[in-house]
Order: C-alpha cells, then structure tokens, then sequence
C-alpha cells in the first residue's frame, strides 16, 4: 500500500474533517480508500488505514491482517474489545466471518472505543462501518478502567499519526487490561516503538501482566505486532499461518510478508 502515498493529492481528496484533534482527510482512487492525519499533503504522510472498494471486507495489510491470529486458535463465544476505530477495518473483518463465514459462529459481545466523534463519523459514511456496531465514543485508557465486562480478545491500534499514545507505557493501563481480560484471552497490539530501548521497556512491562508473549517483525514495515496472554502462544507461528484455511484465503501472503516470530514464555 505504500504507493498510496503518490496518490494521496488533492485531485484524490474525497472528504475532510477538522476538530480539537487535528485534521482527518479521505482519498479514494480507483481501487482503494484511504485516510490520512496529515494536513498537507506534500508533508510525510502517515496512512491511518485503507479500505479496497471491492472487498470492503479484506484487510489490505500485513500488520492489520494479524490483528487477527486469535482466530489461529480461538475460544468462543467471543468476546471482542478493540481500543482505536480508524478506519473500521477489524470491525468490517469481524462481522464479516460471522455473518458471512464458518470461522466465527458465535460472536457475543464486539465493543469498539474511539476518543474522536469525528473519526466515527467518518468510518459510518465512508469506510462501512457496519451499522449495528457498538462503538464508545470515550477514551481509551478511561474505559478500561471502567469496563465492566470481561473480553477474550483485546485488540489495540491506537495512533496519532505514527506515535502511539503515552498511556500504553502505563503499568496502570495493563493492570486494567489483564482485570477486562479472561483467563484464555488474547491481547493484540500494534505498536510502533522509535528505538530499541523503548521496545525493552515495553516487553519488560508486557511480562510484568502477562506469562506468554509473542513478538512479530515484518520485512515491508516499521510497526511490530505484539500478543499477550496468559496460556501459551506457540501456536503463533508462520507454518501455523500458511497453513491455516482462513488465512490461505484472507491473507495467502502473510507469512511471506512477516520477518520473525519470537515467543517469550
């Protein structure tokens, strides 16, 4: 997707959005949509999520397809929190393979948290968010610490641009996580940590709340992929996802596309 980036012009521009949490902008050519933070459009972008106008349903790109490994080996009935809306692709995902495949037959409870109003609208109007979705308009840290209910998938892609929000640094916040957390849930991160040290600081605090951690570096992409949980997650390997059936056929190329799998457990 990063040739998106040379078709993110004015002449591609389809909608905008200005609020206190900056500006939003919608760009669509003939294949995709996509969103972007950047207000200038010659600055380096960050693309916030894309959308294929033919299969709404697809996520397009590596890192956001393994958001969904808990179906590697899943528990239901499921119980599905993600913290950070966007551009509404896990949520189209996931009520796609319950409504329209055997891969989620029992979906209970599917909450999304977003802080933004504007981001909601936009992901209702332009990026199919299916209409019967629950999403909070609430911060995210705010909810976990509220939350009265008991999830067996967290998902998390919280981002300003291509930093990721303070609070996840926050022994707190993971402490609230593990309590909205069941025993065999699976916690996905994405994360884009600036340097080493950062990472370490951030896997020593992730063990700190959890037993089993795996940690997933891509070869096209800066961002890593971290779960959480408190069974092992061994499973969580690219022979596992080339040949896993839903995955052949949602992502046939993701475990090209992953660099390395590590486990600490």
């Amino acid at each position: 997707m990063r040739q998106l980036k040379a078709d993110t012009v004015s002449a591609n521009l389809i909608a905008t959005s200005n609020n206190q949490y900056g500006p939003i902008c919608v760009y669509q050519n003939t294949a995709y949509r996509w969103l972007t933070l950047a207000q200038n459009a010659q600055s380096d972008i960050t693309i916030q999520g894309v959308m294929s106008l033919n299969k709404n349903e697809q996520l397009l790109i590596a890192v956001n397809q393994c958001m969904l490994l808990f179906l590697l080996k899943t528990a239901e009935p499921l119980r599905v929190l993600n913290l950070g809306l966007g551009t509404a692709g896990i949520e189209r995902a996931i009520h796609y393979l319950h409504n329209k495949t055997a891969y989620i037959n029992n979906l209970a409870v599917f909450d999304s948290v977003e802080i933004n109003p504007a981001m909601i609208s936009v992901a209702k109007h332009h990026f199919n968010l299916p209409a019967n979705h629950t999403v909070h308009l609430q911060n995210a840290e705010l909810f976990v610490a509220t939350c009265a209910r008991t999830y067996n998938v967290i998902t998390i892609d919280i981002f300003s641009g291509d930093v990721h929000q303070d609070f996840l640094s926050n022994s707190e916040f993971w402490q609230n996580i593990r309590r909205c957390s069941g025993l065999n849930a699976q916690i996905i991160i994405n994360l884009n940590p600036k340097t080493g040290k950062e990472l370490q600081a951030l896997l020593v605090l992730f063990r700190q709340h959890f037993s089993c951690i795996a940690l997933i570096e891509f070869n096209e992409y800066k961002n890593i992929v971290v779960i959480l949980s408190q069974q092992s997650l061994v499973h969580i390997n690219k022979e596992e996802i080339a040949h896993s059936p839903l995955f052949k056929t949602w992502a046939p190329t993701l475990h090209n596309d992953i660099n390395s799998i590590y486990h600490i457990e």
